[in-house]
């Protein structure tokens, strides 16, 4: 042990008269930081999940799989822009003209990369253990912990904004009282300008349909005696334009109307359907077939987004394997990819359920990777 202190005394002894003592000017010491940065910002991973294997292995090893294994490259970016950031109060304030460039940007982008990995993981943990917890506490399993996900994004933004302008010394007081006098003269002056470019604003958040999706509006959206069917063009700051079908001709509507009024978005009705293949270790008798299929059915049935009545399970024997696997298909509803994506997160969470509840009646079951998903055609 003496021996390996000595060592690393000595390692640091050296690491100080190389840069501290060296003749070396500052700007080449920043130039090998960065590439130090660089460097240890790509093995930050991989020394998180070192750090989390040291404790319950199976434990830490799913938390490490399933919160920061999908975040890594957010990891890298955020711990390579802080060390590069570090670097610059280092050995950069002599340079005053490149200080003033690189601290600012660098800072910048530093804080946006922190809160695009809090995004990300919060993100994660919503969907991994908050559907866990909504199980557990009796609560139905719904979208609105993706609202929930979408107002903890604005307040991670808000408070990113906030701290920047604090280190850079920003007055808000000022900059609330410009916009409140500014934005009533504007209001008063521009009032259906003002009401058009909320009114966009209203739909690029609300997200009713993009460029090239397929809507239907009723007459009294449309103004006409008869609905209108058609193809997105295009979504201007003020109106959008709808080609509609069979006539090809465009038609053209302001944004506050469509963003007050009924839409109907046809592309996004969308079907997935869904199936899985179980394999049990045994040639099951009907007895046992028959509970199998009420615990999933129920366990199915009950998940929201899923149709209803859309669950099916087949049973098929196999002989030369001593096994009997079983098909079971349903229906996923959903309008958008992060819908989808949240029932499916759903659904790999009642894997868990579908088991422990077979396994106590002494049935175990082996699920084959990956699930086969296939989109339904929309129906106009």
């Amino acid at each position: 042990m003496t021996i390996f202190g000595s060592k690393v005394e000595e390692i640091f002894a050296f690491l100080y008269r190389t840069i501290y003592q060296s003749s070396l000017p500052n700007i080449i010491i920043f130039l090998i930081f960065v590439l130090l940065a660089i460097t240890i910002g790509q093995v930050v991973p991989i020394l998180l999940k070192f750090i989390l294997y040291l404790g319950d292995l199976q434990k830490e090893k799913n938390l490490y799989v399933l919160i920061f294994k999908p975040v890594r490259a957010s990891i890298k970016l955020c711990s390579t822009l802080i060390l590069i950031y570090w670097s610059i109060l280092l050995w950069l304030e002599g340079y005053r003209e490149l200080y003033k460039v690189l601290e600012p940007l660098v800072s910048f982008l530093a804080l946006i990369a922190i809160a695009w990995m809090t995004s990300r993981i919060l993100a994660q943990l919503i969907r991994v253990y908050g559907i866990k917890f909504m199980r557990q506490s009796g609560f139905v399993v719904n979208e609105m912990l993706l609202a929930f996900e979408t107002l903890a994004n604005i307040m991670i933004g808000f408070i990113a904004i906030v701290v920047y302008a604090e280190t850079r010394n920003f007055s808000w007081v000022s900059l609330l009282a410009g916009i409140s006098l500014g934005g009533a003269a504007l209001g008063l002056a521009l009032s259906n300008t003002v009401d058009d470019f909320f009114g966009t604003i209203l739909l690029f958040l609300d997200r009713r349909f993009l460029p090239g999706e397929y809507i239907r509006l009723p007459a009294s959206t449309s103004g006409r005696a008869e609905e209108v069917f058609g193809r997105v063009e295009s979504i201007g700051w003020r109106s959008t334009t709808i080609r509609v079908a069979g006539k090809n001709t465009l038609y053209i509507l302001s944004n506050p109307l469509l963003a007050r009024d009924e839409v109907e978005n046809v592309s996004r009705g969308k079907k997935i359907m869904v199936l899985i293949y179980l394999d049990f270790m045994k040639q099951l008798q009907e007895r046992e077939q028959a509970l199998i299929e009420q615990v999933i059915i129920e366990s199915t049935e009950k998940l929201f987004g899923i149709a209803p009545d859309s669950t099916n399970v087949n049973f098929t024997q196999q002989l030369d394997h001593d096994l009997t696997r079983a098909m079971v298909n349903f229906s996923i509803l959903g309008s958008t990819k992060n819908s989808i994506e949240f029932r499916k997160k759903i659904l790999e969470s009642t894997y868990e359920e579908i088991s422990e509840k077979l396994r106590n009646f002494g049935i175990k079951f082996v699920a084959q990777e990956p699930n086969i998903y296939v989109e339904a055609p929309i129906t106009i």
